[in-house]
């Protein structure tokens, strides 16, 4: 049978090859419609490495010269800090709170927020100082790229607690060593394994940063900086001293599980947030971890990106839907003549669609595997479609991939075969059910 279709298929090559040319424009449009839609999945698959149910951010600035509030007697910055550390503990002594901590500016887990660190190095640096040229030879072989968050060693902060960072070894709640000092640094497993070869390597190893040593204590599990972004490395480094700009340091709070939250914000407001303020320190306002993460969404414009590329994937489909079933369609209803003929000489009718149904596969293998090789010539030169590309530049080594385009290339394959078979099936069945006379006189 195989043979006779290939003979069938050969005789009408001339309708046939325009039939595969609309199979491979449909491919190709089909394949690069699905590809950042796949990518957004699986960013949005991906874990986030913490928790933020119930934790909020509570927010300091300070009276500024011109503001009629303003007080000359709190200028300097000593007056400014006991100003704001009183403010901190009415914060963190409220009976809702569980756990607090202190970070520096946006470098908190769901900050949606790319703070790189200054150029850290897996070996000593000193030689390197005096030359800068040499210097910034180093930084562009060996230095290391990470995100950076720097907590505070505020009496009774919990950083891991507060968040919910796990230790990369237990799964457990990570909790730093009690002799640990601010030399210690905490690393994520990407760090660990990009630099140090794993997680139980990087325990001991060392980290240069000028003319400080780090010593590497902990590794937690990786966090994904921003959202529709991979796990990126990063570094916890603790701060024994206290933060000077006290606009840009938040107060991070995580309630107790049995806390209405919503209750919590409209007391915090009424009744707390008046009394935080302490000469030219005020609160300026508390929110919560998550409603801060889709605000900064939709000022990068993540929820329109999505509502593009799958709309555009949806139009794609649709117009390929139409496009491919109707050339099948016309294709085997004008063949009711040689319908009629064969079914006058006694095939039946499963035999008849069965035909049609290998015919429309085989035309449809031939050009779904024209059209990966330029699908594949595409990846070549431009990889694969990442949707938030504007906001940060994925790593090569983890957007896309065999998996990635293994699934994109079977949805594609899958879709148009779903849409050739109904388009050969349909109407060859339907012809089928005409007496043979009725299908030769029509024609």
């Amino acid at each position: 049978m195989i043979k006779k279709i290939l003979h069938i298929i050969y005789n009408e090559r001339r309708e046939n090859s325009w039939l595969v040319v609309e199979i491979i424009a449909a491919s190709i449009m089909l394949w690069v419609a699905f590809d950042p839609l796949f990518t957004l999945v699986r960013l949005d698959s991906i874990d986030d490495g913490y928790n933020l149910d119930g934790t909020y951010l509570v927010s300091f600035t300070s009276y500024q010269p011109y503001d009629n509030r303003y007080s000359r007697d709190n200028v300097d910055t000593e007056r400014s800090g006991e100003s704001y550390f009183n403010l901190y503990n009415v914060v963190r002594n409220l009976p809702e709170v569980e756990s607090y901590c202190l970070t520096g500016y946006n470098q908190y887990p769901g900050a949606n927020s790319l703070f790189i660190s200054t150029p850290y190095f897996t070996e000593s640096i000193d030689a390197y100082y005096d030359d800068h040229e040499k210097f910034m030879k180093l930084v562009k072989e060996k230095g290391l790229a990470f995100n950076m968050h720097e907590i505070y060693n505020i009496e009774g902060y919990d950083y891991f607690t507060t968040f919910r960072v796990k230790d990369a070894f237990t799964g457990e709640i990570f909790t730093p060593r009690k002799d640990d000092t601010e030399n210690n640094i905490y690393i994520s497993e990407k760090l660990a394994e990009l630099h140090y070869g794993g997680t139980s390597e990087a325990i001991g190893k060392k980290m240069y940063s000028r003319d400080i040593c780090y010593t590497i204590s902990g590794v937690f599990k990786d966090m994904q900086i921003m959202d529709y972004a991979d796990q990126g490395p990063i570094m916890i480094k603790r701060n024994d001293g206290r933060p000077t700009q006290y606009r840009n340091i938040p107060i991070h709070i995580r309630l107790k599980k049995e806390v209405d939250q919503e209750a919590f914000e409209k007391r915090f407001k009424a009744e707390v947030m008046p009394l935080l303020k302490a000469g030219n320190v005020y609160c300026t306002g508390i929110e919560s971890h998550k409603a801060k993460r889709e605000r900064q969404n939709e000022s990068r414009g993540v929820p329109g990106r999505i509502t593009m590329y799958t709309s555009m994937a949806l139009f794609s489909l649709f117009a390929m839907f139409l496009g491919i079933l109707s050339a099948f369609w016309i294709r085997t209803s004008s063949r009711k003549c040689e319908i009629g003929i064969m079914r006058s000489v006694g095939a039946s009718k499963r035999t008849i669609i069965r035909q049609f149904i290998t015919e429309a596969t085989l035309l449809v293998n031939i050009g779904f595997a024209v059209a990966m090789l330029f699908v594949l010539h595409h990846l070549h030169v431009n990889g694969y479609t990442n949707p938030m590309d504007i906001v940060i530049k994925p790593d090569p080594s983890t957007l896309g991939g065999p998996l990635h385009f293994t699934c994109v290339t079977a949805t594609t394959y899958i879709i148009l075969m779903i849409i050739a078979i109904a388009g050969a099936a349909i109407p060859a069945w339907r012809i089928t059910r005409i007496l043979p006379a009725d299908a030769l006189k029509e024609e």
